[in-house]
């Protein structure tokens, strides 16, 4: 697919590192020039634009018209609407997914024609939620109307997982280990990686899958005692 991202710094980095994996063709669009050179130095196979994503003819210049998905991540909400909605109604656009400050703007986004706004204070409050599942359960994001989650999942020194080979895990069917975050590194997974302590794992599966699957990963309360 090919895929903007508009504005954003950690989270920017983090997010291209994870696209790149899946082989996607990425624009980057942000106007700040000192991490544009930070991107063009690290990435030799993305395009780096310096400027305000927020302008038409920044967009125009990037080449977004007709791309699959513009992901915003400016700091200021409006700045992230206006980057959407300027996606879709000028450059037909696909999808736009955009992150919010607020998390009251998360219903009036999607009402105002962004396809996907995500606020990490509603993921967390979300999150809490669903803290019964597992206390080592860093993150859960869902994608598609809940029909696949993403969890983020911390690997413990004693958790079951700890030195063995994917493939030996007794993963459910419809679950997959994604990515693996070890130190400052991040590796796309086969059968034969080990999971190391300290590791992060990024795992997805589905709602009726994910207890089972965090289950494996990180072994019940009894195992962990």
């Amino acid at each position: 697919m090919k895929i903007v991202v508009a504005g954003g710094r950690d989270e920017a980095d983090f997010l291209i590192g994870l696209l790149l994996m899946g082989k996607h063709k990425l624009i980057t669009v942000n106007e700040d020039m000192n991490y544009c050179e930070h991107l063009a130095a690290v990435h030799d196979d993305i395009s780096v634009i310096y400027g305000d994503p927020c302008k038409e003819y920044v967009m125009e210049d990037a080449g977004i018209r007709g791309c699959d998905i513009v992901i915003a991540l400016r700091e200021k909400d409006a700045d992230n609407l206006e980057i959407c909605q300027m996606a879709k109604r000028l450059f037909a656009v696909k999808k736009t997914v955009c992150t919010v400050r607020n998390p009251k703007n998360v219903e009036i986004f999607e009402l105002l024609g962004v396809d996907r706004a995500i606020s990490a204070t509603y993921m967390l409050a979300h999150y809490i939620e669903q803290a019964s599942v597992v206390e080592d359960l860093v993150k859960v994001m869902p994608l598609e109307n809940q029909r696949v989650l993403v969890n983020e999942i911390r690997v413990m020194s004693d958790c079951p997982a700890v030195g063995r080979k994917i493939a030996d895990m007794r993963l459910p069917f419809n679950t997959i280990i994604s990515c693996i975050i070890r130190d400052a590194e991040v590796t796309v997974p086969n059968g034969q990686s080990k999971i190391m302590a300290g590791d992060r794992l990024v795992v997805m599966t589905t709602p009726e899958s994910q207890k089972e699957a965090v289950k494996a990963i990180i072994g019940s309360e009894e195992n962990e005692k």
